[in-house]
């Protein structure tokens, strides 16, 4: 073992995420929950590269004091290798879908290999089963620790499931390139398999992490700061991009806040900033998978929906009216949300993309002066 070694490669991996969670600080502020997720890892990721360092330096040193630190340092980095992995997992699906009931859908099962993986590492403390540390203090793999490489390797293929089914439904990722992420990680992991006393995995999984945060860095342009949804300029994006399928299959709801201008004017601008935060995470929550929430113009929104129809999309609706309704009953908001929304679907043979917008905007007023007459009735 060359600790001058391990010890340059943990440094390279700490220097690399402290820059990376320095640059990522102000990002964190939005609460958005991929941000969090992805913080998380780089944290963790941290803390497991000096904390690598701390097993490799322990190992062979003599002392009981020695001993207990190379076994809880060791404990530490299995207990954080399937946390890794998993948490992973959750952003990639968070990152694509933002659904956050797709994630619960999902991942309570696939959490399942994870935590048997984190129970074994207690239990490793009591009784060896992955690893023992001998009484001169030197550290030696059992068997079972293989099976970490392997619950690794399925997450990984999981993830690269993931988006490859996310990329053949809706097109590819432009700000998200996975092997920029894999290829550093499975080398990593491949070379640290092959070779005892290398430490390479936690260098590895910074490198990886690190190249695809600069590589998403160019999304930031589109996402609206407010409410941490796409912005126009994404909608633009992808309409152009769509409009060069044939028959795309594409529809689309406007969204639009009944009586902001009042919320506004009676609470405040910052109260009607959380009211537009409160209808962004209602329509990111209750949107089916294929649908993208995004952020058109002040109170106004646009759910983006591939290989819908106007039944599917007329379902939505009648969803986010439930959403809301069940937001207002369970939040003390000093306000109240309605929501007015218009859907249509774009035909590419007979209409532009500005008149699929157009005819949006259209159903979405019409639905809300049908709105505004029947309240006015009712007064």
């Amino acid at each position: 073992m060359n600790i001058v070694a391990v010890a340059v490669t943990d440094y390279i991996g700490i220097i690399l995420l402290i820059a990376l969670l320095i640059n990522s600080r102000f990002k964190r502020v939005d609460q958005q929950l991929d941000m969090k997720i992805f913080s998380n890892i780089a944290f963790l990721t941290l803390i497991s590269c000096f904390v690598d360092f701390i097993s490799f330096y322990a190992d062979g040193n003599p002392g009981n004091a020695w001993r207990i630190i190379n076994i809880m340092a060791n404990s530490f980095c299995f207990f954080a290798n399937p946390v890794f992995v998993f948490s992973w997992c959750l952003y990639e699906d968070y990152k694509l879908y933002h659904s956050i009931y797709r994630l619960r859908k999902i991942y309570n099962l696939a959490s399942i290999p994870a935590v048997i993986m984190i129970i074994l590492v207690f239990v490793n403390l009591f009784y060896p089963i992955i690893f023992y540390v001998t009484e001169d203090n030197v550290y030696h793999r059992l068997p079972l620790s293989y099976v970490y490489y392997l619950i690794d390797t399925v997450y990984l293929l999981f993830s690269y499931i993931v988006i490859a089914k996310y990329e053949k439904k809706y097109g590819k990722v432009r700000f998200f390139p996975l092997y920029l992420f894999l290829g550093p990680i499975t080398l990593g992991c491949a070379l640290q398999l092959i070779f005892f006393g290398v430490s390479l995995i936690w260098v590895s999984l910074a490198v990886g992490i690190t190249a695809i945060y600069m590589s998403i860095q160019n999304e930031s342009a589109y996402l609206d700061t407010l409410t941490g949804l796409y912005n126009r300029a994404y909608l633009y994006y992808k309409l152009d991009f769509t409009g060069k399928f044939k028959d795309p299959k594409l529809g689309g709801i406007m969204v639009d806040v009944d009586y902001f201008k009042q919320i506004n004017d009676t609470y405040g601008h910052s109260t009607g900033d959380k009211a537009l935060t409160d209808v962004a995470k209602i329509l990111n929550n209750n949107k089916p998978d294929n649908a993208t929430a995004i952020r058109f113009a002040g109170d106004e929104f646009i759910l983006l929906a591939y290989d819908t129809s106007i039944e599917e999309l007329e379902n939505i609706k009648i969803r986010m009216t439930r959403a809301v309704e069940f937001f207002n009953s369970q939040n003390r908001r000093p306000y109240k949300l309605s929501l007015s929304m218009g859907c249509s679907t774009y035909d590419s043979e007979n209409e532009s993309l500005d008149a699929f917008l157009k005819h949006m905007d259209n159903n979405m007023y019409e639905a809300k002066r049908i709105r505004h007459e029947e309240l006015e009735k009712r007064s």
